[in-house]
């Protein structure tokens, strides 16, 4: 395989990113049975997580960060409460404004999530030095620092 970027990289890092989030996949498929005692599966696995970062938070918020359609988060916020994973207040300032956030329940369950995606990693990386793993990180955040997110109705972004 060639490293050579200076023709074609980004469908090269392209494809390195998407090799990469596959092998984590099955990291994560593997320990499924370790966090995911609720059968919520990858994606009420990465509401939990977006929410955890910006909770507590308006559904809208929530559907824009994840580039869902609302009546499809809708569904999903649904289920997610049902199993006591999340729940609905009425924002302080704004009766008519509904946040969702984590339960204590839904807080444990991302604290399983992060684990098993903490050892996932950890095994991926395991060839890497400290100082290769450091640079890792950096890259990651100054990737995702101002990251926009992609419309899935459009072409145009917008600030998570």
């Amino acid at each position: 395989m060639s490293t050579n970027f200076s023709s074609g990289t980004d469908t090269h890092i392209a494809q390195l990113v998407d090799r990469f989030f596959r092998r984590m996949q099955v990291g994560l498929d593997r320990r499924a049975k370790e966090f995911d005692t609720d059968r919520i599966g990858p994606g009420g696995s990465m509401i939990l997580l977006t929410l955890e970062e910006i909770e507590p938070a308006p559904i809208h918020q929530l559907v824009t960060r994840m580039a869902r359609d609302k009546s499809q988060m809708t569904r999903a916020v649904r289920a997610l409460e049902a199993k006591n994973l999340i729940e609905r207040m009425e924002a302080s300032e704004d009766a008519r404004v509904v946040l969702i956030q984590l339960t204590d329940k839904g807080q444990e369950t991302v604290r399983r999530i992060q684990r098993a995606l903490a050892e996932t990693l950890d095994e991926l990386l395991v060839h890497l030095s400290s100082a290769d793993r450091q640079t890792f990180g950096w890259l990651l955040e100054q990737a995702t620092r101002e990251a926009p997110v992609i419309s899935r109705n459009s072409t145009t972004t917008q600030d998570a």
